[in-house]
């Protein structure tokens, strides 16, 4: 513990920067990789739903590490999805790939509801300004990573690419080693996060722009990477630019809308803005015919999805009638649930008539929730 406490703080970047390099080198390919292989619509729905349906098992995770320590189940949890790497690198088949990108999200996902814990452990005093710094090196990371997977892909084969990605995933797991098995010893809430649903009728506005909007934008993901295999014939190494360019969008725009966020006037608009650019994202991939088409498209969402995910934290931090965790847990559960059904809803689409018809469907319900968040928009209390 002494030696880790003299460098917390390093052993917290080597771990975010190997899954950093893990994200862009192997997730962020999961659906390209799968329609290269000849998956369905269906399947592509499956991959694009996983990450955010496993998120509504992170309140089991949290009551498993009162019982095992949040170490144990960090480090085993990613030397698992590490291993699983490993068999996505081999496989030949759109359905056991599919399925394996499914159970290397279930277990790459136990460690996000858990780090927070241990971060407070080894850095109380400067858990925020630790957060962001290795947050940032976690996002540089995946952006290098993304923008060279594709290349290495063509050039030495996906097993070898996938190879990587496990051996960093690896590092992070062996980075968090040392850290302390902290067991989450906080007693649980009293009340359902629905609870505050049902009595603010703010919150409640709020949220269905989010179910509204969010489910359109998760409706498009099984179309996004069909455009981009087989109707505009990009390479690996083109859609790892493709990638790059959203992650770096993603991150510098984090800076940007939070800079502006200072002014809590200012989160309704910001969160306008970021449904918009979306929207135009979603706009431009229906009339995609060419690389810097789709190039756009990708600036477009990180500059959208970063807007959106800092209004929504702003709107938790000066929404003063609830806690701000509670306020980020429920968004989360609802990110889940979307994400269970959405994608499915984008399959089904695709199978019914086009890809196209996914897009449109995707915007028409940005639009819509843009329109209710207009006719209920949320103003900050005066003088917060």
């Amino acid at each position: 513990m002494d030696r880790l406490a003299a460098h917390p703080l390093s052993l917290d970047s080597v771990a975010h920067g190997g899954l950093g390099l893990a994200a862009g080198l192997s997730s962020a390919f999961f659906a390209v990789i799968a329609v290269r292989l000849g998956a369905s619509s269906w399947l592509l729905a499956l991959i694009t739903s996983a990450p955010y349906v496993t998120s509504l098992l992170a309140p089991a995770w949290t009551a498993e590490a009162r019982r095992w320590g949040s170490r144990r189940l960090v480090v085993g949890s990613l030397s698992v999805a590490a291993f699983t790497l490993l068999l996505l690198g081999v496989q030949h088949a759109p359905l056991p790939f599919s399925l394996l990108v499914v159970l290397y999200y279930l277990f790459y996902g136990i460690s996000d509801p858990l780090y927070v814990a241990m971060a407070q452990i080894v850095y109380p005093e400067r858990t925020g300004a630790s957060l962001g710094r290795v947050g940032a090196v976690f996002n540089a990371a995946r952006t290098v990573a993304s923008a060279v997977a594709g290349w290495l892909m063509d050039s030495l084969g996906i097993r070898t690419v996938s190879a990587l990605a496990a051996l960093t995933t690896g590092v992070a797991a062996v980075s968090y080693v040392p850290f302390p098995d902290v067991s989450e010893a906080r007693p649980a809430t009293k009340d359902s996060p629905w609870h505050a649903v049902t009595k603010d009728a703010t919150l409640r506005n709020m949220l269905l722009v989010f179910m509204v909007a969010g489910t359109g934008m998760l409706v498009m993901l099984p179309a996004l990477p069909i455009i981009e295999v087989k109707r505009t014939g990009l390479s690996n190494t083109q859609i790892g630019a493709l990638l790059a360019a959203n992650s770096l969008a993603l991150t510098l725009f984090f800076w940007v809308w939070g800079r502006i966020g200072d002014k809590p006037a200012y989160v309704t608009p910001i969160i306008e803005i970021g449904m918009a650019l979306t929207l135009g994202m979603a706009l431009l991939y229906v009339v995609a015919g060419s690389f810097a088409i789709l190039l756009a498209a990708n600036v477009l969402c990180g500059m959208g999805g970063a807007a959106i995910a800092v209004g929504w934290r702003l709107f938790a931090m000066h929404f003063g009638a609830y806690d701000t965790v509670d306020l980020a847990g429920l968004h989360l559960f609802t990110c889940g649930l979307r994400g269970a059904y959405a994608p499915a809803l984008g399959a089904l689409l695709i199978s019914l008539w086009s890809v196209d018809a996914a897009l449109i469907a995707a915007a028409t319900l940005i639009t819509a929730g843009m329109l209710i968040l207009r006719l209920s928009a949320w103003q900050a209390p005066v003088g917060d």
